[in-house]
């Protein structure tokens, strides 16, 4: 299931990294006096999961290297790498609940288990405690600037392979693609010449329908 990290080359999507800088802006800064100074913070994330496709790490590390045509350069350039936010299963536990089990079994969508990482997985040799994934819990750093910062603190630790990377790439992008539908008496009646109103009171809607499992060939056509 992990093997150790690459030490170089470009960074792989489903690769755990750790002491992961996040450089944000404060709003508080933020005035109408345009001479102000801004003023900035770092949190430090202990363990992120890369979630950037491999395809386009690889054209970026390669095209920030080699690369002279600068339009073709720009094309294949990946600004922000996106990172899922990780955390260990006992800070999280306090916050889930019973609703642990439900995350091992993959059964909430919001979360995705990822087992303890052996020590000769781990490319510090150290070892890591289960880790669980927050797809609302992500965040974006400058490629250029993680990259650099691994000369200053971040680590590169154990890549998820073959399925079970497939698995958590296909658990975010069906929660980051979920579509949430409006409470019940909150959509507006659209009405369709010789059928009922859509989403009309004591007729159910066409996507409430749907949501029910009836086929296209189930809707009635009007009379």
């Amino acid at each position: 299931m992990f093997a150790p990290s690459s030490q170089g080359g470009p960074f792989r999507q489903g690769e755990i990294l750790s002491d992961v800088v996040q450089v944000r802006l404060l709003v508080e800064s933020l005035t109408a006096d345009q001479d102000a100074e801004l003023e900035f913070e770092e949190e430090t994330h202990p363990f992120v999961v890369v979630l950037t496709q491999d395809c386009d790490l690889d054209w970026d590390f390669t095209s920030r290297a080699s690369e002279t045509d600068e339009n073709k350069r720009q094309n294949k350039l990946v600004p922000n790498i996106l990172l899922g936010e990780l955390f260990p299963e006992s800070v999280i536990r306090p916050r889930i609940g019973r609703n642990l089990d439900r995350v091992k079994s993959k059964q909430e969508f919001r979360y995705h288990y990822i087992p303890a990482v052996p020590l000769e997985c781990d490319l510090a040799g150290e070892g890591i405690e289960p880790l669980i994934v927050d797809f609302k819990r992500v965040l974006t750093v400058p490629c250029e600037e993680i990259y650099h910062r691994l000369n200053f603190g971040i680590r590169r630790r154990t890549l998820i392979q073959g399925l079970h990377m497939q698995d958590l790439s296909n658990r975010f992008a069906h929660y980051a693609s979920r579509v949430g539908l409006p409470e019940e008496g909150t959509r507006p009646t659209l009405v369709i010449p010789g059928s009922a109103p859509v989403g009309a009171k004591g007729e159910p809607g066409f996507l409430q329908r749907l949501a029910r499992g009836l086929s296209f060939k189930s809707l009635k056509p009007p009379e």
